[in-house]
């Protein structure tokens, strides 16, 4: 309870740079963490099921982040923001579970899943960082793009119509989402610090 009193400030939720950079990193090393195992482990056994990679795990890990995105938007401050979060949050929540339960369903259909998830995380993240004015939207445009060319490629079928390149691809975003956190938590330290100074 005491954290929350140091992390609520007037109602709204100020969470302090160091959190958004630690997130961003762990994110960042658990996806390429993930992206290793995708290509040199692709026959790994989660939940009794072979042939489906590391999506087991991913799913979990997407479902937590979905769900830490809700919260952030139910304490942002402005509407655009939390519509933004809150879009993105239930979206990961409710893929992040397809995925976890339909681990033993056809990779078919779990690829045209992915790949429409990947498509619409793309252009969430792309319209939101324009209508947001975000300090890095290059790096936005960068994870958009590829999160857009690994979902045509899961689409396509190319390289590889299997769950390891499934995986690799959920990583890679995983990844780009991490590095945006950590470019979230730098902008937050010298917006902290312009104002400081002044």
């Amino acid at each position: 309870m005491k954290i929350l009193k140091i992390l609520i400030k007037d109602g709204l939720l100020n969470i302090p740079w160091w959190i958004w950079l630690s997130q961003g990193c762990s994110v960042v090393v658990i996806g390429l963490l993930f992206t290793a195992g995708s290509l040199l482990n692709t026959e790994v056994a989660i939940l009794s099921t072979t042939g489906f990679s590391w999506l087991a795990i991913l799913g979990i890990l997407i479902i937590i982040l979905g769900i830490l995105d809700c919260i952030d938007a139910i304490f942002s401050k402005e509407i655009c923001d939390y519509m933004q979060r809150m879009n993105a949050g239930v979206l990961d929540i409710v893929f992040g579970s397809l995925l976890l339960f339909g681990i033993s369903d056809t990779l078919e259909r779990l690829s045209l899943m992915i790949a429409l998830y990947l498509f619409t995380r793309s252009i969430l993240r792309t319209v939101f960082a324009i209508k947001l004015k975000v300090s890095h939207l290059a790096l936005n445009f960068l994870a958009s793009v590829i999160s857009l060319i690994l979902g045509v490629m899961i689409w396509q079928e190319w390289p590889a119509h299997e769950g390891w390149f499934f995986s690799f691809s959920l990583s890679i975003d995983l990844v780009f989402r991490g590095l945006l956190m950590i470019f979230v938590g730098l902008f937050i330290k010298n917006k902290n610090n312009i104002a400081f100074e002044s």
